[in-house]
């Protein structure tokens, strides 16, 4: 993008101005209009004088007087149904669609009956303009977001003085279209303007720079862009109109673009006062937008900050439900505080092992009966089984100790390592990144409120030159008409003050900030939780595997008994046959053998619990990893602080830019008064570029 700012002599005066000629393509071309009908367009009033909604190619455009100026604007409407589409895509090929060639039949006839002096559209209606303007070098084109032509119709060696496109920064049209190596198909001057914020749910509206039916024409609210929502901190607007953020000359109302340097102008009272003017409507007023968005972060910010415990306590409860919820048994219900629901089941299976005993010893007294010693005589077999449930029980016992250090190391992790994913930053924060961003904030406040000041004051100083000026020259011109005996009274100028910057030390990762604090606590979170949770984990399987092994072994050597006694000989097959000793035996086993086979059941169940967690712990981190990023700072709300910070960055640079020309327009002046001006305006410039420096940390590009 580039070239100069200067008007091209070939092109028809008195002109729109460019900021008019961008509302009228981007927001009053997509309204429809009935001739006579009047605009309004930045407080002028244009009227329609004729219309063409009807053309069989589906190309809509309105002719309209300036009533000011006199002068005849074309306004193109850009893609507005289905035709309009089908034109879009032709537009890739090399074959001039129809719609183009009305375009230039319905430039031909209004001029002839007008006399048009500009032209202008957006996106479809900026190839129409660029189409008639290629082939009428003396009628100014202006165009917002506009789409390309096609190829073979622009001459690569002219430059189109008379087209001006101007494309937002986050148009997702033009960027395509120069990502792709076609800006070339774009005739004339290309300049990036700053309106729009970098939002998907925007997209629409940072290409036609405006929001159809809101404020322009009734001049109630303008355009904006809703941040936030309403009643909560940070709730506010974000102005987005296009003509807003094109930035022209304080002096010639031409666009500062392009890098060039605008005409010299005379210092005298007059352009003194347009200077103080525009310092009070172009530059204060707009600084005031600075100011609001800023504040608007910092209330983000702050209340962040109020949110912290809250913030905590919600990643906490997060963290224990999907523990809970991993390892998939509702014995472990609140294991990460008490653990009591498991410690009073393991109880409760030490009961049942209990009765297990009870009933094996049962069992060993029938088959220590008569027919038992009988047969026991017989077959010389010892059977016991009673010795083998001290074992179980111990483990049972120690398995309560597994299950405290399982809580002790859960409730660990909650209550302090969870606290400490929000830990770091360069002043070791409690809670790093909405601390971080507090305590860059609290500079920035300071310093837009020094950048505001300084630029009053300068206001003030200029209008008051420009009244002392205006003065001495009236003193001057009586005195040499000798209507008096010469220049009387003092001069009273606004004091220069010095304003610094202070330096910020935070955000030096601007708003990756989050992203790499959020990377370095969930990796040291994960780290140490495994380093705890892990031993205890195994060590509490090896207990369980033992007691089922233990059990299962128990539960054998029962059932084993029984066929030994009852099968292993004849003459145990004959007792069963002649007396109820097989019924007795086969039911106590089987009343020893059911609290066995719970408890067996139970272990089992709390073993596929602890295996659960062992196997997706890692996954309960990576699906608590969102859970942190949103704790650390609410996505939406840090989402707001960059576009908050975007718009206050899009008004500074657009002041820097105004502040320039200002100052090369006050540079190689000899008298005092204007270089002690200058001065104060590359001071002024001087601290809104570090300012700038300053919230673009606040972004994440």
């Amino acid at each position: 993008m580039g070239g100069s700012s200067s008007v091209p002599e070939n092109i028809k005066k008195p002109v729109t101005s460019d900021k008019d000629l961008v509302e009228l393509s981007g927001y009053s071309a997509y309204l429809e209009h009935d001739s006579h009908s009047i605009l309004k367009v930045n407080g002028k009033d244009f009227a329609v004088v004729d219309t063409n909604y009807d053309n069989p190619t589906g190309m809509d455009a309105i002719t309209v007087q300036n009533i000011e100026t006199k002068d005849f604007t074309i306004v193109y409407t850009g893609t507005g149904d289905k035709q309009d589409m089908i034109t879009d895509a032709k537009l890739l090929g090399d074959v001039p669609p129809a719609q183009l060639e009305h375009a230039v039949d319905y430039y031909n006839e209004m001029d002839k009956k007008f006399g048009v002096s500009s032209i202008c559209g957006n996106s479809l209606a900026g190839a129409y303009t660029n189409a008639v303007a290629i082939k009428n070098p003396d009628v100014k084109a202006v165009n917002l977001n506009p789409a390309l032509l096609p190829a073979g119709m622009v001459d690569p060696n002219k430059t189109y003085d008379n087209i001006t496109n101007y494309f937002s920064k986050y148009d997702i049209l033009t960027k395509t279209e120069v990502s792709l190596d076609l800006g070339h198909r774009i005739p004339g001057h290309q300049y990036e303007i700053n309106n729009g914020v970098p939002e998907l749910s925007h997209l629409a509206t940072n290409h036609t720079g405006y929001k159809k039916g809101n404020g322009i024409s009734s001049g109630a609210e303008g355009q904006f862009y809703t941040i936030g929502i309403k009643g909560q901190p940070g709730f506010g607007k974000i102005y987005m109109a296009a003509d807003e953020h094109i930035v022209t000359s304080i002096w010639s109302g031409l666009p500062l673009y392009g890098g060039g340097q605008s005409e010299r102008i005379d210092i005298n009272p007059e352009n003194l006062n347009l200077l103080a003017t525009a310092l009070e409507d172009r530059v204060i007023h707009k600084v005031s937008f600075v100011q609001d968005y800023l504040d608007n972060s910092t209330d983000i910010v702050e209340h962040e900050g109020h949110q912290f415990n809250i913030r905590v306590t919600k990643l906490q409860e997060i963290f224990e439900e999907a523990f809970e919820a991993t390892i998939s048994n509702p014995l472990f219900k609140g294991i990460a505080t008490s653990g009591y629901i498991l410690q009073a089941h393991i109880d409760g299976l030490i009961d049942l092992l209990h009765i297990a005993e009870d009933q094996c010893r049962f069992l060993n007294s029938i088959l220590n009966s008569p027919p038992a010693e009988l047969l026991e005589h017989i077959t010389s077999t010892n059977i016991s089984v009673e010795s083998m449930f001290g074992e179980a029980r111990s483990y049972l016992y120690s398995l309560k100790d597994k299950v405290s250090e399982l809580t002790g190391a859960a409730g660990h992790i909650i209550y302090d390592k969870i606290p400490e994913l929000f830990e770091g930053g360069k002043e070791l924060f409690v809670d790093a990144v909405v601390d971080e961003l507090q305590a860059h904030y609290h500079i920035i406040d300071g310093n837009k409120d020094k950048v505001l000041q300084q630029l009053k004051e300068y206001q003030k100083q200029v209008q008051e030159v420009a009244n002392a000026f205006e003065s001495q020259e009236q003193g001057l011109g009586a005195a040499i008409n000798g209507n008096t005996g010469g220049v009387e009274g003092k001069v009273k100028v606004q004091p220069t003050n010095i304003y610094t910057i202070e330096e910020s030390p935070y955000m030096l990762e601007k708003m990756l900030l989050k992203d790499i604090h959020l990377d370095t606590a969930f990796g040291a979170f994960t780290s140490s939780t495994y380093g705890l949770l892990f031993p205890i984990l195994n060590g509490l399987k090896w207990f369980l595997t033992t007691i089922e092994s233990t059990l299962e072994i128990l539960s054998g050597a029962v059932k084993g008994a029984t066929n030994l006694i009852l099968h292993g000989s004849v003459p145990g097959a004959l007792i069963s046959i002649f007396t109820d000793f097989d019924e007795k035996v086969k039911s106590s086993v089987a009343n020893t053998l059911q609290p066995l086979d719970e408890v067996a059941a139970n272990i089992e169940g709390i073993r596929r619990g602890v295996d659960n967690l062992i196997v997706n712990y890692p996954v309960l981190l990576t699906n608590l990893k969102p859970y942190i990023d949103t704790a650390l700072f609410h996505d939406s709300g840090y989402q707001n602080v960059h576009l908050y910070n975007v718009a206050a960055m899009s008004i500074i640079n657009e002041m820097k830019m105004l502040f320039q020309d200002i100052v090369y327009q006050l540079s190689d002046h000899k008298a005092d008064s204007i270089v002690a001006l200058r001065k104060v305006s590359e001071s002024a410039l001087g601290n809104m570029n570090l300012l700038n420096q300053q919230v673009n940390r606040g972004t994440m590009s």
